[in-house]
């Protein structure tokens, strides 16, 4: 794929896509953090649809009953709105898919709509979420079968383990606590992403060269405080999950926080996520300031290749 060389990064179009009930729950979150000039549109088989905030574009496909959890009923019921999306997706630099997999509607079309914004030439970036482990042995096959074709399919698939929510003592919340941390999560992964891309023509261009054709990539996160709370919820972050990182290709580093957020606290974030993967990786840093969150410092890693 050739990127695009704009000499201003406003001229990279990105274009948001939440499919099913997942998706467009992590799009209505983004909705209230990403740039208003980028595009949104949520599509699904039942009701989620209804419950979009303004200016998310909505699609609903069937009769609103859902896909009765068959990833190829929801592909099959898509076909007969396939140019609507592809007049959405139209003039995209950057086309950003949010799906839950193992349900029907983000199983189905996920591997589907990227197939299609891949052929239009758009960088194709998949974020999803894999169903914890007590969802059942049904709902994670289709999860790993979905997420097997949205390699073949998309540019890179940046992928949050729901199962990692529950290291670190989080077992102590609710489940619809869980959902929402799961939630959050992902659209902080794609935040960072689309601030990555909106920062500098030049910034712009390297973060797409880093995500095209990076394959599977996962996200990690941390929050802490304290002195040292940028590179503790780096340690946090990459403690949350099994995988080691040593050698990865890139990096997309977000850091939020209160009033404790500080240019130190960035460094030391990102000082500590080079310690964790290599010195030969890209890192892209982004930080926003969120007075909300007091004296904790969250941080959010994209890790691609």
């Amino acid at each position: 794929m050739k990127l695009k060389t704009s000499p201003k990064a406003t001229n990279i179009e990105v274009k948001i896509i939440g499919l099913g009930g997942a998706g467009c729950s992590s799009l209505n979150r983004l909705s209230e953090t990403v740039s208003s000039h980028i595009s949104m549109l949520g599509i699904d088989t039942g009701s989620a649809t209804t419950h979009l905030n303004d200016g998310v574009e909505a699609l609903a496909i069937g009769n609103g009953f859902g896909s009765g959890g068959n990833p190829e009923t929801a592909v099959d019921l898509f076909r007969h709105y396939e140019s609507k999306v592809v007049d959405f997706i139209d003039g995209a630099d950057v086309v950003i898919l949010l799906a839950g997999l193992g349900r029907g509607t983000g199983s189905g079309l996920a591997p589907e709509i990227a197939r299609i914004t891949r052929q239009l030439g758009a960088l194709t970036i998949a974020a999803v979420n894999m169903p914890f482990e007590f969802e059942g042995r049904f709902r994670n096959q289709s999860a790993v079968h979905a997420h097997e074709l949205l390699k073949s399919s998309a540019d890179a698939v940046m992928t949050m383990c729901n199962d990692d929510l529950l290291n670190g003592g989080a077992m102590g919340g609710s489940l619809n606590e869980a959902f929402i941390n799961a939630d959050m999560n992902i659209s902080d992964a794609v935040n960072a992403v689309a601030l990555a891309l909106e920062s500098s023509p030049e910034r712009a261009i390297s973060v797409q060269d880093s995500l095209t054709n990076a394959g599977e990539s996962t996200v990690v996160s941390g929050i802490s405080t304290g002195l040292h709370a940028g590179s503790k919820a780096v340690v946090e972050a990459f403690a949350s999950t099994s995988y080691e990182f040593v050698g990865a290709r890139s990096a997309v580093v977000h850091v939020k926080g209160g009033i404790e957020l500080s240019l130190r606290q960035v460094t030391d974030a990102v000082a500590k996520v080079r310690e964790k993967i290599g010195m030969s990786a890209i890192i892209h840093v982004s930080s926003e300031r969120l007075i909300g969150m007091g004296q904790e410092i969250g941080v959010t890693i994209v890790l691609a290749g």
